[in-house]
């Protein structure tokens, strides 16, 4: 496991690469692409469980913070999704000029795996995109994100008085300004709010697998769409533990079994 940095001076990206653990004809590289928020906090013990293991599998992995998040460069304010398609991009490259592989795939969980959609035609070289529970309602997610705030004031914090989260009126700047603890720019707000299924396809030609639990229709329509569109896309249902929106415990280690299963079989 080895951890650095990489990327332009003034967007400076931390990022971990576990060497493949023995040779194989693939020379097969997977580069795990981190959701928004705390949702990466939630997600961080799994994916490092999972890199790790399929490292020993003879493939190549990285891990790696967008500007802004995690340990890279940046305030949470800097945040913005075109700045992270790009951080994406540089984090291919850097993957591919690492491990020498021949087929990458990329394993993107939520908004992460809508920049996943956003950036893959742009990616020399990607064979295969692996999205978990991607947001592909932008009002939908925020909504989401507001009613995960307004618990941790409410709950967490004993706020009594509403006007610490009372929405904005039309018009009167972004939609939501924080959400657990990370500030949320204006521009990404905006962003967030363009967000919608149709707007989002798949345009890569890599072979993708949509991962959604059963009563998310919005992703399974989606695939559907984009198969009748002839792009090479399957959904499959994956049940899981996890509660994408729920403030995360301190030091608790999410790692579902059937999830690292599931993901394994699929690298494999």
């Amino acid at each position: 496991m080895n951890p650095f940095y990489f990327g332009p001076a003034d967007r400076q990206l931390f990022a971990i690469y576990h060497a493949p653990e023995r040779e194989t004809e693939s020379r097969a590289a997977l580069l795990m692409c981190c959701p928004y928020g705390h949702e990466a906090i939630r997600v961080h013990r799994l994916y490092r469980v999972l890199a790790e293991r399929i490292a020993r599998l003879g493939i190549a992995v990285l891990r790696f913070d967008f500007f802004g998040t995690g340990e890279s460069g940046g305030d949470d304010a800097d945040g913005e999704m075109q700045g992270w398609q790009r951080d994406l991009l540089d984090a291919h490259e850097e993957l591919q000029r690492r491990s020498g592989a021949r087929t990458t795939t990329w394993l993107a969980a939520r908004l992460g795996a809508t920049l996943a959609l956003q950036t893959a035609k742009r990616a020399p070289g990607l064979d295969r995109l692996i999205l978990w529970d991607p947001i592909l309602d932008g009002p939908a997610y925020v909504e989401e994100l507001h009613a995960a705030q307004i618990a941790m004031l409410e709950i967490g914090y004993y706020a009594s008085n509403p006007s610490w989260y009372q929405r904005r009126a039309q018009g009167d700047g972004p939609a939501i300004t924080e959400a657990l603890g990370h500030r949320i720019s204006g521009e990404l707000s905006t962003q967030w709010a363009a967000l919608r299924p149709d707007g989002l396809t798949l345009d890569s030609g890599a072979k993708t697998t949509v991962l959604s639990r059963p009563e998310d229709g919005r992703s399974r329509e989606w695939c559907l769409r984009e198969s009748t569109r002839g792009r090479p896309v399957e959904h499959e249902m994956l049940e899981h533990p996890i509660d994408w929106t729920s403030d995360p415990i301190p030091n608790q280690a999410i790692v579902p079994v059937d999830v690292t299963r599931r993901l394994l079989a699929l690298m494999r």
